[in-house]
């Protein structure tokens, strides 16, 4: 037999803590320190049940956290990204393009609008399903991505500069898929003290914060 995480349930292992993600209900929590140990052993099985991890997690199958699955190569997905190497203060900004700083302003709109009275899920499958032409050109899609750079750098004069890592980076990635362009929107999270945080990344580069800040964050959850 074998267990899996439910739909909308993601996790991190930082330190000596596991954490999760429950984009469904919008909120974070910690695996009770017991059991800690064997759902990192679950893990590394894919999956596989294994002799007392009924007792050691029954804390998590009861509450529906963990349920069963015939299908091992699905039961814990992980995240994968580039390690951030540099960032675009090293970079420098475009010039302002009204036109993309615009559709940065209808973006970070529409996902504080939806962030507010949505749960994330939603928001998320909202964001992933933005249709797209994919750029094929280099120097095309190093504009268009330098020229929303600038643009969010800007809407934080409008929409404040505080508490807004999560709408501004899906705001982000949004806009990038809708110009045809892929990057990466990023959760990442941090034990004692507990924090999350969120960035926007191309490759190895951090679009809208430092590679010494993000530093501080493992991710938990990677949206491509």
């Amino acid at each position: 037999m074998f267990y899996r995480l439910r739909d909308g349930l993601y996790h991190c292992s930082v330190g000596a803590s596991v954490i999760f993600l429950d984009v469904i209900e919008n909120r974070y929590f910690a695996v009770p320190s017991a059991g800690v140990e064997a759902f990192r052993r679950l893990v590394l099985s894919n999956g596989e049940d294994f002799p007392g991890a009924d007792v050691a997690l029954s804390p998590l199958i009861q509450k529906g956290y963990l349920v069963q699955s015939s299908d091992p190569y699905t039961a814990f997905p992980t995240t994968r990204t580039y390690p951030a190497t540099t960032d675009q203060e090293s970079s420098g900004q475009s010039p302002l393009h009204l036109p993309t700083f615009l559709l940065a302003l209808s973006w970070e709109f529409i996902i504080s609008w939806r962030l507010r009275r949505c749960a994330l899920s939603s928001v998320i499958e909202m964001s992933s399903r933005i249709s797209r032409d994919n750029v094929w050109s280099n120097e095309i899609r190093t504009l268009r991505i330098q020229r929303a750079v600038t643009a969010f750098a800007h809407t934080g004069f409008i929409f404040g500069r505080t508490d807004r890592c999560l709408p501004r980076s899906l705001a982000m990635y949004s806009l990038c898929r809708s110009l045809g362009v892929s990057i990466q929107c990023v959760i990442g999270v941090r034990s004692n003290p507990f924090a999350a945080h969120a960035w926007a990344q191309d490759e190895d580069r951090i679009l809208n914060d430092s590679v010494e800040e993000v530093g501080h964050y493992s991710p938990i959850l990677v949206l491509s």
